[in-house]
């Protein structure tokens, strides 16, 4: 009867937890990256060429579509890990990620065997301008983030730091791109791959210290 009674009273001390919803946050992290672009632009101008035919380079295009399905894949993961749920498959990120790897394979074998001499495509002025502003931005939105992280229970407290730094780099460096001038495959395989790595490998140590339970 005691033991009854025990877990009655405990029971009893028990109070109902609103489920967690991840459409507030993924809104609110989309409609923030919005933001940031505005401020991109409102600061540095739209890229070069952006109003004219040029808009429609293939290059510009391939990156933009990139870093939208990496930035929507990794996002989409990282708030749902919040959540912990059986049976869940969280693997969408990868795959997208696994796409975006060819970016800076191509852009190492086209300095390889291009003419133009490396150092005249890589543009390291617009190079740290664009490090800067794409991780500014990643942190964040990989602030918000690592808020929402805290509210839940994530399992995997490194995996979650990984995908959520990976989330805001990549979507950092969708708001930036709508400025940068440059369209050239080896400038883009190496400053925006410099600039998601750092927020995920920033992910990987940090946040697990922030969520962990």
């Amino acid at each position: 009867m005691s033991k009854g009674f025990d877990l009655d009273s405990l029971a009893e001390e028990l109070e109902p937890v609103k489920p967690l919803k991840s459409g507030g946050v993924i809104g609110g992290v989309v409609l923030l990256t919005a933001v940031s672009a505005v401020f991109v632009v409102s600061t540095l101008g739209f890229r070069d060429r952006f109003l004219d035919a040029t808009a429609t380079d293939p290059m510009f295009l391939i990156r933009t579509g990139l870093l939208v399905v990496l930035g929507a894949a990794s996002l989409t993961a990282a708030t749902s890990m919040a959540r912990p749920a059986v049976g869940t498959s969280r693997s969408g990120w990868r795959w997208a990620a696994l796409a975006a790897l060819t970016v800076p394979i191509a852009a190492a074998v086209a300095a390889l065997v291009g003419q133009t001499p490396i150092a005249e495509r890589l543009h390291p002025v617009n190079g740290v301008e664009c490090l800067t502003y794409s991780i500014g931005i990643g942190l964040v939105l990989g602030a918000v983030l690592t808020w929402w992280l805290k509210r839940g229970a994530p399992t995997s407290p490194e995996r979650a730091g990984t995908v959520t730094g990976l989330a805001a780099g990549s979507l950092g460096a969708l708001a930036y791109s709508m400025h940068c001038p440059h369209n050239d495959i080896v400038y883009i395989g190496l400053w925006y791959t410099l600039a998601i790595a750092a927020t995920t490998v920033a992910g990987r140590l940090v946040i697990p210290r922030l969520v962990r339970w």
